[in-house]
């Protein structure tokens, strides 16, 4: 049995309002989710929560399950993503209406809820809910959660702090078709090796997908900037990584931002994740230059990461494992 020792360093943003009760299938409002995490929808990737005649709401665990031929231009898509400026490309490559993410603590420089102003310059309704009001990795969860922040596209549609999140993409389906486009918004690819520690090494990146699957990185750690929630725990195994550290997103509802914690244990990996406030959410090296380590697994523990330890100093302790 795991020992779970985690410590959360990360505030969260309040919306402190109540949410409206709408009779859709497959999602329980933040209020009524209680203290049982709502089951992610896992291998079936994405649900319809709510349809009009000009589209339909998706809600996914992850913004990577965007590109499931399901997803059509005439879509808004609610994701267990964190609403960073480093996710929306992939919002612009589907060409989705709209998008309704994850505050993810709000975090350093904001960084949480980076896709809103970005999203104003290419005309694209975003807008994330409140951090405690829904899990990370799992869209039934997200689907009824509270608006946090809206940016001004979307609240040109009538979205609204304090409204659930289905509310706020229902109406974002008021929103023009988009013509999907891979050019107008890359994706942030870069990999970058921080050191090298006998035949291991420690890189830095916006994400683990950056790295292809089966790559063999067995004496190896990554530090990114997304964050620890379930869905990583599959990521980094297919990736075969001795360790890694992302960000805990203001931990998040049912501790779903380390959710990847216990189960990276369970896998042989360590792990640990950096508290929002201490590095940019989606900033690989943000992470490794600022952040400070605000959660670990056993494995981790036992190699001697620490809480508030810079997060090289983690990785070079991991290296050294």
């Amino acid at each position: 049995m795991d020992r779970r020792r985690f410590i959360n360093l990360a505030g969260c943003s309040a919306a402190g309002v109540m949410l409206g009760a709408l009779a859709l299938p497959g999602w329980r409002s933040a209020a009524a989710q209680g203290a049982t995490e709502p089951q992610p929808f896992g291998a079936e990737k994405l649900g319809t929560v709510s349809q009009t005649d000009a589209g339909k709401v998706l809600a996914m665990d992850s913004l990577l399950n965007i590109y499931d031929p399901r997803v059509t231009p005439a879509d808004v898509v609610i994701a267990g993503s964190y609403c960073g400026a480093s996710t929306l490309p992939h919002v612009v490559r589907q060409g989705v209406r709209g998008v309704v993410a994850h505050d993810a603590g709000i975090g350093k420089d904001r960084a949480g809820i980076g896709a809103l102003p970005v999203g104003d310059q290419h005309g694209i309704p975003v807008a994330a809910v409140e951090t405690m009001s829904a899990a990370l990795s799992n869209g039934r969860s997200m689907a009824g959660g509270v608006i946090s922040f809206a940016n001004q596209t979307a609240t040109s549609l009538g979205v609204t702090v304090g409204m659930s999140a289905i509310e706020a993409a229902t109406l974002m389906l008021g929103a023009p078709l988009r013509q999907p486009s891979e050019t107008e918004l890359p994706l942030d690819r870069r990999i970058s090796e921080m050191i090298k520690v006998g035949s291991g090494r420690a890189y830095a990146s916006s994400a683990v997908t950056n790295f292809p699957e089966g790559d063999e990185h067995a004496q190896d750690v990554i530090v990114w900037g997304a964050h620890m929630g379930a869905i990583a725990g599959p990521i980094i195994e297919k990736r075969r990584f001795k360790g890694c550290i992302g960000n805990d997103c203001g931990k998040a509802r049912f501790d779903s931002g380390i959710a990847a914690l216990p189960i990276l244990n369970r896998m042989g990996i360590m792990a640990a994740s950096v508290g929002t406030m201490s590095a940019r959410i989606g900033d690989g090296y943000s992470s490794w230059n600022d952040g400070r380590i605000s959660a670990a697994n056993d494995l981790a523990l036992a190699a001697g990461v620490a809480l508030e330890m810079p997060a090289s100093d983690a990785a070079r302790l991991m290296l050294l494992a």
